[in-house]
């Protein structure tokens, strides 16, 4: 693992184009990371993720759940970005980033959720060229750096209700994926032949999360969350290809509902991302990370049993990983709606959000646009 990354670093600070890539900043550490946000909550910025009894960041809420709920998200970004010299734009993809099944247990005070997230992407096509001194002739050399994968978290949570006003889960959580990673050279002269090497790498860990939350009033509710994750195994067939230590998570979360209709969120996120600055090579460098999302919901009193909301939200984190001293950032903004179905046994929400990463050497714009079903059965 420690020799690819270092091929991958090399690769962002030389001239080339990439294709089929998830994020510019995915070429460094372990990948871009991802978030593990329904759709409703990407809409609102992430503002009620500490909140959110469909997304994964909190246990806790999934004692709000009642009967058996399945939901997913389909999600397509368009992007382009700028790396030294080139700039490169057309860049797409669609992927699936989250699923969850989950409910009351019967005749138990218990409720749980299982669910998968994209913990962090490493999807890129980079090819990068040069210049190669061999016995005495200077060569252009044509290098590609390639990666199809991505790591999962998977998360089992229970949660109950101790009292009408508190929730209080844990979660344990399973890191699982792989990654098909290709390194290859091609030279302008017939005399030299081009190599390719191939390998799948394999990706294990672990992680523990708690939390809770607290609703003192009808108007008002607050939640709090703990993660602690080990280290990122990764293996190269049946050997062993190093490891990276995970962050800490701690997370927190408020919900204001000053009249019916109208709701504001907002949630915190502190990552300890400096964890895994021994397991990385230089120049590649780990910073600790702040996220913060903040979102409002519009919506009428329910009218002959259809509503359509109004949402619109900002986030802004920062990006574990750079290969300069610069740390990168992102901003979003968000927006959506959402609409029940079936009388109320499924809901579709919709999400657009526009970003804007910078830093780090690079400069990348685009758009993601979600959707999102909830199913009642």
């Amino acid at each position: 693992m420690r020799r690819a990354a270092m091929l991958v670093v090399m690769a962002l600070v030389a001239p080339g184009w990439a294709a089929a890539q998830n994020s510019v900043y995915g070429l460094i550490g372990i990948g871009f990371p991802g978030e593990p946000l329904a759709v409703r909550a990407r809409s609102l910025g992430g503002g009620i993720g500490a909140l959110d009894p469909t997304s994964a960041l909190n246990p806790a809420t999934v004692a709000g759940l009642g009967r058996l709920v399945a939901g997913g998200a389909a999600g397509t970004t368009l992007r382009r970005y700028t790396a030294g010299d080139s700039t490169v734009s057309g860049l797409r993809e669609t992927r699936f980033p989250y699923g969850m099944f989950g409910g009351r247990i019967p005749s138990t005070p218990l409720s749980f959720a299982v669910s998968f997230s994209t913990y962090a992407e490493r999807t890129y096509d980079v090819t990068t060229t040069g210049t190669q001194v061999l016995r005495g002739d200077t060569l252009e050399v044509t290098d590609r750096v390639a990666s199809d994968g991505a790591v999962t978290d998977f998360r089992g949570a229970l949660a109950f209700r101790p009292w009408p006003r508190l929730l209080v889960g844990g979660a344990f959580h399973l890191l699982g994926g792989s990654s098909r990673l290709t390194v290859g050279r091609t030279f302008s002269s017939s005399d030299y032949s081009p190599y390719v090497e191939r390998s799948q790498l394999v990706f294990s860990g672990t992680g523990v999360s708690a939390g809770v939350v607290l609703l003192p009033t009808t108007a008002i509710e607050l939640a709090a969350s703990a993660r602690v994750d080990g280290d990122l195994e990764t293996k190269s067939g049946t050997l062993g290809a190093g490891s990276v230590r995970l962050p800490v998570t701690l997370s927190g979360g408020v919900r204001l509902t000053p009249v019916p209709g109208l709701s504001l969120s907002s949630t915190a996120v502190r990552r300890s991302w400096s964890r895994a600055q021994p397991d990385l090579l230089a120049p590649s460098r780990a910073f600790d990370t702040w996220e913060i999302g903040s979102g409002i919901e519009l919506s009428r009193p329910r009218a002959r049993g259809a509503t359509l909301p109004i949402r619109v939200g900002y986030r802004y984190r920062q990006l574990p990983f750079s290969n300069v001293a610069t740390q990168a950032t992102e901003s979003v903004f968000t927006g959506g709606t959402g609409a029940v179905l079936a009388g109320g046994r499924a809901s579709l929400d919709a999400s657009v959000e526009r970003f804007h990463r910078s830093g780090g050497g690079a400069d990348e714009r685009g758009w993601y646009f979600s959707l999102g079903v909830i199913l009642i059965p």
